[in-house]
């Protein structure tokens, strides 16, 4: 069985076989009959937008530490961390208890004001130098994401927003534009056209939005130029892993904080990814730079699910019910996410877990890039902290146009060749356009290894394809 198929519309006629046509060689038999148990009942019989790829997905069983176990038995290296949030590792035996104990003694949901939220609050405020006030939401990072639009134009009195074309701010109409537009709607590199990511979007909507290219402030400014007055806020990823792990230049961050001050807009960090995993400041504030706004979330609770919005008093303060922007839900502040939250925090203050994760990040793509160097083939990985991206027929990626460009010059199954070779050495990734991995601190020295040797074996072994 081939478990490896072209992603749709890749022309590739049916049947034909060649050094990409990579087969499995592992049991995957379960996960197929699975999945057709699951279209009958789900969309595309999984659960939400990047979770499906063909010909069916792999489905999980058990996770513990840095590895998963299949249903059919596999056991992989896991560098997937449920998209980041287990930054300790899955299933943290200290995080597991302290949950346990939370629900034994004292229950699971109140819906109602309790002191670990308060206590979460409090340490915030001690740990990030910009946060006076926080808002925790019961849900993913799209709400406290959405909140902070809500803030900024309550502030401003403003309608627009700035986002750079390829970032993800979450699946809300208000936000989700040209998060992956394709080459042909894209418009011209310095001021992008605003592509709505989701039929039944009110066009409206992606009207709001300013789209800008990321590392380029030239235009940047220019854009904010030709609107002056109009935009409420400029929101960015400090490290920006929606596009794999594309690096910010050397004081774009403090340039888009000058532009704020100069414009009277907004900066709001989107630490979803980057908050707590790339230091517990945030990886912005870790960069010198403090925003006016930020929302952080996965690795806050290494799994457990909880998003938060901060920030100092004169901006929280538009928040409800202290303000009249509109923040409720019943999950809000729940008390098991709240409890899982404190002892991650606790474990990330106390112990060597971003020292540690920061080498092995460094360790992989060190390895990756003396592979890439030593084959010959056109690549590129990037690491920042514990995050590492393969970017494929490219040298050099800066902006989300460089990943575009690389994708339209390269077969389209590299990527899912790279993956379904790593899934046969026991190493699990999921296939995305760019391959993305999370290091989590039950991750050592020999599984950072094994990553790279396997790289190094399928760059050897598909050399000439590549290059």
């Amino acid at each position: 069985m081939v478990l490896q198929e072209p992603f749709e519309g890749s022309g590739r006629s049916a049947g034909r076989r060649d050094p990409l046509d990579i087969p499995f060689r592992i049991p995957v038999e379960q996960s197929r009959l699975l999945h057709e148990r699951a279209r009958r009942t789900a969309p595309r019989g999984v659960q939400g937008a990047g979770r499906y790829y063909a010909p069916f997905p792999v489905y999980i069983r058990k996770a513990h530490g840095a590895r998963l176990w299949d249903v059919d038995g596999n056991e992989y290296v896991d560098y997937h961390a449920s998209y980041g949030p287990a930054v300790l590792g899955y299933n943290e035996p200290r995080v597991r208890q302290a949950v346990v104990e939370a629900m034994q003694d004292e229950g699971v949901l109140f819906s109602q004001p309790h002191e670990r939220e308060v206590a979460l609050c409090e340490t915030f405020a001690e740990l990030i130098p910009y946060v006076e006030k926080t808002a925790l939401h019961g849900a993913g990072g799209s709400d406290p994401l959405y909140n902070a639009a809500r803030v900024a134009r309550a502030y401003t009195g403003r309608r627009l927003i700035l986002k750079f074309e390829g970032g993800y701010h979450g699946w809300h109409d208000e936000l989700a534009v040209s998060v992956r537009p394709p080459l042909a709607k894209v418009g011209p590199a310095d001021e992008p056209t605003p592509v709505p990511e989701s039929d039944g979007a009110l066009p409206e909507l992606a009207a709001s939005i300013v789209v800008a290219p990321f590392n380029d402030e030239a235009a940047v400014e220019r854009l904010v130029a030709k609107h002056r007055g109009e935009i409420a806020a400029i929101f960015v990823e400090p490290v920006v892993h929606s596009c794999g792990c594309l690096l910010l230049k050397p004081g774009f961050l403090r340039f888009l904080r000058q532009l704020c001050d100069a414009y009277g807009m907004l900066l709001v960090f989107d630490e979803i990814i980057t908050g707590f995993r790339h230091g517990l400041e945030g990886a912005g504030a870790r960069q010198g730079v403090h925003p006016d706004l930020a929302a952080f979330g996965k690795a806050m609770a290494n799994g457990f699910i909880i998003a938060a919005l901060a920030g100092p008093q004169r901006y929280m303060s538009l928040v409800g019910p202290e303000g009249r922007v509109l923040f409720s839900g019943t999950y809000a502040g729940h008390l098991l996410s709240v409890a899982a939250a404190q002892k991650t925090i606790e474990i990330l203050r106390t112990e060597p877990v971003h020292e540690k994760i920061f080498r092995l990040g460094n360790m992989m793509a060190d390895g990756i890039n003396a592979a890439i160097r030593r084959t010959g083939v056109k690549a590129v990985c990037y690491s920042y902290g514990s995050v590492w991206s393969l970017y494929f027929n490219a040298a050099k990626v800066e902006s989300y146009r460089d990943v575009l460009h690389a994708q339209a010059g390269v077969d389209p199954r590299v990527e899912i060749a790279y993956r379904t070779h790593l899934l046969n050495n026991g190493i699990y990734l999921v296939p995305r356009q760019p391959n993305r991995g999370f290091i989590s601190y039950a991750h050592t020295e020999e599984d950072v290894q094994r990553v790279i040797d396997a790289t190094a074996a399928f760059l050897d072994e598909h050399a000439s394809a590549l290059r």
